[in-house]
């Protein structure tokens, strides 16, 4: 028999995996980074606190929500090809009702931050473009390239613009800024693609990767990395030293984390 404690244990496993933090905990930091570096260059930080709070806290929920969603449509297959090495796969009813709480509950956050219609209509149509990337109709993830490109920028710079068009700045920063994360979004699935190609092979899910091929992936994975690279040190030619370097060491430090977790992709690819 099981000691006490794992019973809390194992029930802690199940809520982390319900929510599944390992596959947004890096995104708010991406997200909220950039969103703070470009309200930090507005020269607004005192002014617009109360707004900034609500943002971060509405696109942790809208990522919880937006991936918890994927449970539920991926559901069948989960059950068909069971992932015991990211925990026990959570019943559907439980993911329904924290993915529809998360969803309601960040849009709610991002419309109370702001009365702008245009972050509100950035945020509405990236939470129904989110939406589809796992849902039918159109449940972009198994239409190839598309599924990239969407789960790309529905997790980083469609949520980032959300900000920019809340503080009304539109410079060569938030243009840095977009490109910079929509590298790691599409750096970020397809290294999942790649790591779960058997798996999505034996479920039955057509993921860009299953459909092309993880070679093809690994190139495209190595063109993404050379683009955040170029998009870390890109502060240098459009500021001077002293104002760039400030950014230059946020964005290197926020790629590390990039960095880090494609050692471990590759470690996984080899074992």
């Amino acid at each position: 028999m099981s000691p006490p404690s794992g019973i809390p244990c194992r029930c802690l496993r199940y809520v982390v995996r319900l929510v599944r933090v390992r596959d947004w905990w890096d995104k708010i930091l991406y997200v909220a980074g950039a969103a703070f570096l470009l309200w930090n260059g507005s020269g607004r930080v005192g002014v617009d606190a109360h707004a900034f709070a609500l943002y971060v806290a509405g696109v942790l929920c809208l990522l919880i929500g937006g991936y918890t969603i994927n449970d539920v449509a991926d559901f069948p297959q989960d059950t068909r090809v069971p992932r015991e090495d990211i925990g026990p796969t959570p019943r559907r009813h439980h993911s329904l009702v924290v993915a529809l709480a998360g969803l309601v509950v960040g849009m709610t956050l991002l419309l109370a931050a702001t009365r702008e219609p245009l972050p509100r209509a950035i945020a509405v149509v990236n939470l129904l473009i989110g939406v589809e990337y796992s849902l039918p109709p159109m449940r972009f993830k198994e239409r190839g390239v598309w599924g990239v490109i969407v789960g790309a920028w529905t997790q980083k710079p469609g949520l980032f613009l959300v900000s920019a068009a809340m503080l009304g700045v539109w410079n060569w920063l938030c243009v840095l800024l977009t490109v910079w994360l929509f590298c790691g979004g599409a750096l970020a699935m397809l290294g999942h693609q790649i790591l779960d190609h058997r798996n999505d092979l034996a479920a039955g899910v057509r993921t860009f990767v299953t459909r092309r091929g993880p070679k093809l992936a690994l190139r495209l994975c190595f063109v993404c990395a050379c683009v955040i690279g170029m998009t870390v040190l890109a502060p240098f030619a459009f500021a001077p030293a002293a104002e760039a370097l400030p950014m230059v060491g946020m964005l290197a430090a926020l790629s590390s984390v990039y960095a880090g977790k494609g050692l471990r992709a590759l470690r996984k690819l080899r074992q």
